[in-house]
């Protein structure tokens, strides 16, 4: 981030406050247009505050100061087979998620960083589970990395849904992701935004005239499609990755995936069954 400076000074940046920021988080999540918030600008009361944009022109200007987030990609998919259309991926780059998220400054405080034990009394009998991270499983894979690297264990999770039923039958194949890192009760909140879209799975249409076949086919294509969208995975957790954590610091990062939540279906798909 080239503000990363700025933002050690002022949380806020490119905003002077909080309450900067909380006028233009309403502005541009409403749906006024760009003279409508000149007008509501122009008036005496937001004059007297202290803005660092009197336009709608010049806060758009400090919005596009703030961090994009990952890319968009799109990658068209041959197949062997013939198809009525052709299979284009859209996704994101899976460490650029994981990026986002590990040093997302509204995790800082609702995240773990290493693998822990947690015990009812100081006699240790009693163990309680409540994360990933206090598992057995998470110490193991600790054990398995370099002394000092960090655990940043990934959540997948997909699901084919229905956009539109009455008109046109629209479906989306979304696939998305998270970190165990993250506490559960924050990460299973809609709101806190903790599972980020990180690809849409292609749904093709093959023509071949065996049903059991165009299903064979199908499911080959999402193999393959899950194959591109994790390479970056498969290299990080071999080799690590340097990452900044939500204060700054650089982390030794290592990225296995630990769960892939999905409904009876669709595991039989993955499993190949």
């Amino acid at each position: 981030d080239i503000y990363a400076s700025q933002c050690q000074q002022n949380l806020y940046y490119p905003f002077a406050s909080l309450g900067d920021w909380e006028i233009v988080n309403f502005l541009l999540t409403s749906r006024l247009s760009m003279r409508a918030i000149d007008e509501f600008l122009s008036l005496h009361l937001m004059n007297s505050l202290p803005l660092l944009f009197s336009t709608a022109k010049e806060l758009c200007s400090h919005a596009e100061m703030l961090p994009s987030g990952p890319h968009w990609n799109a990658r068209v998919v041959p197949t062997t087979h013939p198809m009525k259309s052709p299979v284009t991926l859209y996704y994101h780059d899976l460490l650029d998620c994981v990026e986002s998220l590990f040093n997302h400054p509204l995790f800082t405080q609702m995240m773990d960083y290493s693998p822990s034990h947690l015990f009812t009394t100081t006699k240790h009998i009693v163990r309680v589970f409540m994360e990933w991270m206090s598992s057995d499983g998470a110490w193991d894979l600790q054990l398995k990395f370099p002394k000092g690297s960090t655990l940043c264990s990934v959540i997948l999770s997909s699901d084919k849904t229905h956009i539109t039923n009455m008109c046109g039958r629209k479906v989306a194949h979304p696939l998305l992701i998270s970190l165990t890192n993250i506490h559960m009760d924050i990460r299973n909140k809609g709101s806190s935004h903790a599972f980020l879209l990180l690809a849409l799975m292609p749904i093709p249409t093959f023509t071949h005239p065996a049903t059991q076949i165009c299903s064979v086919l199908k499911v080959h294509l999402f193999h393959h499609c899950l194959d591109i969208v994790l390479k970056p995975l498969k290299q990080a957790t071999c080799f690590g990755r340097m990452m900044s954590d939500p204060v700054g610091n650089l982390c030794y990062c290592f990225t296995p995936l630990v769960s892939y939540i999905v409904d009876t279906p669709e595991a039989c798909m993955l499993a190949c069954i």
